[in-house]
């Protein structure tokens, strides 16, 4: 394959390439030093701003699966759509044997594709990952987390009768809690329970969205704590306190130190916060997207060497299987459980 900049050029698909995820995964897949972008969106392309050449017509789209040009394939397709219309896509990559990267949702989809945990990347919690496996705080007790953002703050000036965050079905929300948890789990383990209320506080007959989830999640490990998700929150927050034999760690997304309180002293860790996107919280670390984007590409390296000797084609290897990534599907499907344990309750 051709190398640019010591790169091999493969062929992705971005599928949503005009929404902010579309745009940013674009990004990512530059900063990586590829070039090779096809994108797709059902807006306008004539009147759109893209970051890459992309097409409107989902036949044409298909296409670049169905017979790839130049000894070419599409090494990966990027779902970062809205909740409703991400399964079709998954189906189309599967077909094809495309490997397929998904962003985080309100729903474990059918078929095989590679899920988001965008915060596992996060210089904070991989901080404090670290901190917890080298026993910084002994046996684990309870935690308690908050994260909240206003939703009129993350499109401002969208229409609130389609944007699918502010509608009930697929609020933000609903979004948020399998987004935090997912990471959340990481740090504790599988959830094991969850019981939550779910409450709608703004006065706005626009938006039907629940927007306070309030529960107490359990872990395998036996900590058990309260995570509050909101979207009316001004100025946003992300706050996490973990309790623990020897002392208390806490983390607040607006500082770039991580604090460990023990009976006797306290101590501050640093760390590098990163740089955030134009027109994005100072906070929201743009790398954090590029290792993820990384880790997926890295995962399937071996499947698009594959593909691209045709393989799959002869039936030499298992077009389905998932190689190595740090979140599985079967992790996904506990945290929606979870999630819908608290909407029942």
């Amino acid at each position: 394959m051709e190398k640019i900049g010591g790169v091999e050029q493969v062929r992705f698909i971005v599928i949503g390439c005009l929404g902010s995820m579309g745009r940013r995964r674009i990004r990512c897949l530059k900063a990586l030093g590829y070039t090779d972008i096809i994108g797709y969106d059902i807006v306008d392309y004539k009147s759109a701003n893209a970051d890459c050449w992309y097409t409107d017509m989902s036949e044409e789209m298909e296409s670049f699966l169905k017979n790839p040009a130049n000894n070419k394939p599409v090494n990966a397709v990027i779902v970062s759509t809205p909740p409703l219309s991400k399964q079709k896509y998954i189906d189309m990559a599967n077909k094809y044997n495309a490997p397929c990267f998904c962003e985080a949702d309100i729903a474990a989809y059918d078929g095989q594709y590679y899920p988001s945990r965008t915060m596992i990347f996060h210089p904070a919690i991989r901080k404090i990952k670290a901190l917890l496996d080298e026993n910084a705080l002994g046996k684990l007790y309870a935690f308690a987390y908050h994260c909240g953002n206003h939703i009129e703050d993350w499109h401002p000036g969208c229409d609130k009768t389609t944007y699918y965050a502010m509608q009930k079905a697929t609020g933000g929300c609903k979004e948020i809690f399998a987004f935090e948890l997912s990471w959340l789990s990481w740090l504790f383990g599988d959830p094991a329970d969850a019981k939550g209320f779910i409450d709608k506080k703004l006065d706005d007959s626009d938006i039907s969205a629940d927007d306070v989830y309030s529960a107490a999640v359990k872990f395998d490990s036996s900590i058990t704590g309260t995570i509050l998700i909101d979207i009316v929150s001004r100025p946003a927050i992300r706050e996490l306190r973990i309790v623990g034999e020897k002392g208390t760690l806490e983390w607040n997304w607006n500082d770039s130190k991580v604090f460990i309180k023990h009976a006797a002293y306290a101590k501050s860790i640093p760390y590098e916060r990163g740089i955030a996107a134009q027109g994005y919280n100072e906070n929201i670390c743009e790398q954090m997207y590029v290792d993820e984007t990384k880790a997926f590409i890295d995962a399937v390296k071996p499947k698009t060497a594959a593909m691209a000797n045709g393989l799959y084609a002869k039936g030499i290897l298992n077009p389905r299987k998932l190689y190595e990534y740090p979140y599985a599907l079967e992790e996904e499907r506990k945290i929606f459980d979870m999630l819908r344990r608290v909407e029942k309750c």
